[in-house]
């Protein structure tokens, strides 16, 4: 007696790992207490589904961070300028102030 729907059956797939995979990989899956294959499958439905478009998500929140952080730093490279010309101004006057009382010493 035939289903009205056909399901396909699982098959095996042999995957080669670095230890340091496998140790990682059998660790998840007695956290969350799933063997490792199901572990396997989950990441691959998460790397497929839709990762074009989280990617494309995180890109856009990582220029509106970085953007916004540029302009932190150029805000504050222009406060640093003008504290430096302050800063060089005190020295000019102070020195100009020294030779104009050295010479009319």
């Amino acid at each position: 007696m035939a289903t009205k729907r056909q399901r396909s059956l699982p098959s095996r797939t042999v995957v080669v790992l670095e230890p340091e995979d496998r140790k990682s990989l059998q660790q998840r899956a007695e956290q969350d207490n799933i063997s490792a294959s199901e572990v396997l499958r989950r990441s691959l439905r998460a790397y497929t589904t839709n990762s074009a478009q989280q990617d494309e998500e995180h890109l856009r929140a990582l220029i509106g961070e970085m953007n916004a952080a540029l302009d932190a730093a150029l805000a504050s490279t222009r406060d640093a300028r003008v504290e430096i010309r302050r800063n060089l101004d005190l020295i000019e006057q102070r020195q100009q102030t020294r030779q104009q009382a050295e010479t009319a010493a």
